[in-house]
């Protein structure tokens, strides 16, 4: 993010959408099992946070939750569809100025995190 937001602030525009899960959430932190990445996402969505409202000009720092994707990562077994995914990643990477930023989302819904 600190290597594309100053070309970003000398245009006036940007977009950035960081790739969390639900993980990410403040409850999740106290459930057990995969401590590490729980921590990794959480610390996205805080610094996701954080840089969003230093940002200057029309850009938006945003995260999404892909939620379970069948992919190699996901294996077979996964729900969702990467075009179901792509949805929110995209409509984030398009919202206009007055649109969010600094938030958490999941299929277009602000997530509490």
């Amino acid at each position: 993010m600190r290597s594309f937001i100053p070309l970003m602030e000398k245009r006036g525009y940007g977009r950035i959408i960081n790739i969390s899960s639900e993980y990410g959430e403040m409850r999740a932190l106290s459930s057990q099992g995969v401590g590490a990445y729980k921590l990794s996402k959480f610390s996205l969505n805080g610094l996701t946070q954080l840089i969003a409202a230093e940002v200057k000009g029309d850009i938006k720092i945003n995260a999404a939750d892909p939620g379970w994707v069948s992919t190699d990562m996901g294996g077979p077994s996964a729900p969702r569809t990467p075009e179901e995914t792509a949805k929110s990643i995209l409509w984030l990477a398009t919202i206009g100025p007055e649109g969010p930023n600094g938030k958490f989302f999941r299929d277009k819904k602000q997530i509490d995190w």
